[in-house]
């Protein structure tokens, strides 16, 4: 019965360090934008939905209220794409503390278990 526990947690450990470097793995390579699994209950805005439209120069510097008109428009453009580009670095670091508390605390149950069977083992 002793071999066949040992066994058991010998295949677990391997199996959870085959899941670490996985993850490692995905980590290191860039997500595919057509990849199916993901924690977001509706699609990320995209930065179109997000900008106003983009604009469009005049026909001519000498009509002056029209050159005022772009460059206001591009000046309103450039402070929604910082809020947007702000917002999604917000959002991504949060991401990325989220996934390191799931990390530390697979990590956690992992040292847990392999606790457990250390002490069952000393019996």
């Amino acid at each position: 019965m002793k071999k066949i526990v040992y066994i058991v947690v010998v295949l677990f450990c391997l199996g959870t360090a085959g899941l670490i470097v996985a993850a490692e793995e995905q980590q290191k390579a860039p997500a595919a934008a057509t990849s199916a699994a993901t924690n977001f209950p509706a699609g990320y805005p995209t930065a179109t939905e997000k900008l106003p439209p983009v604009p469009v120069p005049p026909a001519s510097l000498e009509d002056a209220k029209a050159t005022a008109a772009y460059i206001a428009a591009v000046d309103a453009y450039l402070k929604a794409a910082q809020r947007y580009i702000d917002a999604a670095t917000n959002d991504a670091n949060r991401v990325i503390e989220e996934r390191n508390a799931a990390i530390q605390s697979a990590n956690q149950i992992v040292a847990n278990y392999n606790a457990f069977f250390k002490l069952d083992k000393k019996k």
